[in-house]
């Protein structure tokens, strides 16, 4: 089956939020998107969708809403990869685990997280305020490695340095100083590579 171009709207509408937000949308932002006055239309279009496999909806939640590998396919996009959320390159910031999600069309668990970085201290490795980085989890790193970390509940985007019996993290823009890495430092995993360049870049 085949969408309708308003189906393919809302399809497009929840994405977007899950790719830009970590959280698919709720009613009232689709009712946004959409143009449309009511709830009620707005949950016909999601039990079209989800009737022809390219959404799955949970009841009960206000934003449970997933897309299907048939959803993804049909916008001619990758399944998505879980989406951490918001990471400092400037000082620590509030970490977002808790919107983590993964889409229901993969089987296999991935190791790959997406993050949106915050701040100007990795201009230096041309990563700026407001790109999405690639991010994948693992347990080993050398020194250059640009790495996600995190400090108690909050994150941030730097350079791991290993050098002379020295370990600290590194921020590529003069203006911030060397982070010491403290025994409940974690390092989360690297930095692949830039996904999505900001808009305003």
């Amino acid at each position: 089956m085949d969408l309708t171009k308003r189906q393919r709207q809302v399809l497009k509408a929840i994405y977007s939020s899950l790719r830009d937000s970590g959280y698919p949308p709720t009613l009232a932002d689709l009712r946004e998107k959409l143009d449309v006055s009511s709830n009620q239309a707005v949950l016909d279009f999601l039990r079209l969708l989800e009737e022809k496999g390219f959404i799955k909806k949970e009841d009960g939640t206000a934003r449970g809403l997933k897309i299907l590998k048939k959803g993804f396919q049909v916008l001619g996009v990758e399944p998505a990869v879980p989406y951490v959320g918001i990471s400092a390159a400037g000082p620590y910031t509030q970490a977002l685990e808790d919107i983590k999600w993964q889409s229901a069309g993969q089987v296999e668990v991935t190791k790959d997280i997406l993050v949106k970085v915050r701040g100007d201290s990795m201009i230096g490795a041309d990563i700026y305020d407001g790109d999405i980085v690639l991010v994948r989890e693992m347990s080993e790193f050398k020194n250059g490695d640009i790495v996600l970390v995190r400090n108690d509940d909050e994150t941030a985007i730097k350079r791991f340095i290993h050098d002379d019996g020295k370990v600290y993290l590194k921020p590529e823009n003069p203006k911030y100083k060397n982070i010491p890495i403290y025994p409940d430092t974690r390092l989360v995993g690297k930095v692949i590579r830039v996904v999505e360049k900001a808009q305003n870049d």
